[in-house]
């Protein structure tokens, strides 16, 4: 992998993967204008394998999520994941932000659940969710905790909890 290339994210059997170059990827598809969904498909599948290994047992299940991502990229109104627990952390990517983020997917492990993280760092989206300080935790839509990194300990409280927004 290029150290200048970023890891962009999809959802694929209820778990988050990371994807080399995605964002790449995905401006190499949408700037060669193709429109065939099928094409469109198989183009994203192949880029992708260029700087990732995908399984060919899983590859027709890898397309569907990749273009799933793709369209949200394009900024089309893409279907959720189903998923009984979505977090997501808020914050311009400071320090804190990203000492939050690890300290989650950290809790996440130990407690061996397969959960999607999402890291928002766009102010706008940030604002949607009314907080006045980040790093910002929301679970399941609702917010937990603004302006501070909480204990692993209240983490995972929170995470066994399940709050409902």
């Amino acid at each position: 992998m290029d150290g200048d290339e970023e890891i962009g994210y999809i959802h694929f059997r209820q778990s988050r993967i990371g994807i080399c170059g995605l964002a790449a990827v995905f401006k190499a598809v949408r700037d060669s204008g193709v429109a065939d969904v099928k094409t469109v498909q198989e183009m994203l599948l192949q880029k992708v394998k260029e700087h990732n290994y995908v399984a060919d047992p899983v590859a027709d299940e890898y397309k569907v999520s990749i273009y799933r991502e793709y369209r949200r990229f394009l900024g089309e109104d893409v279907e959720e994941v189903e998923s009984d627990l979505s977090i997501k952390i808020l914050g311009p990517g400071c320090p804190s932000c990203e000492r939050l983020e690890n300290e989650v997917i950290q809790v996440l492990q130990d407690l061996n659940l397969p959960v999607d993280v999402q890291h928002i760092r766009d102010a706008k989206e940030i604002a949607r969710y009314k907080v006045m300080a980040t790093p910002a935790l929301v679970i399941n839509g609702k917010l937990i905790a603004s302006g501070r990194v909480p204990a692993r300990s209240q983490l995972r409280d929170w995470l066994l909890k399940k709050p409902s927004g």
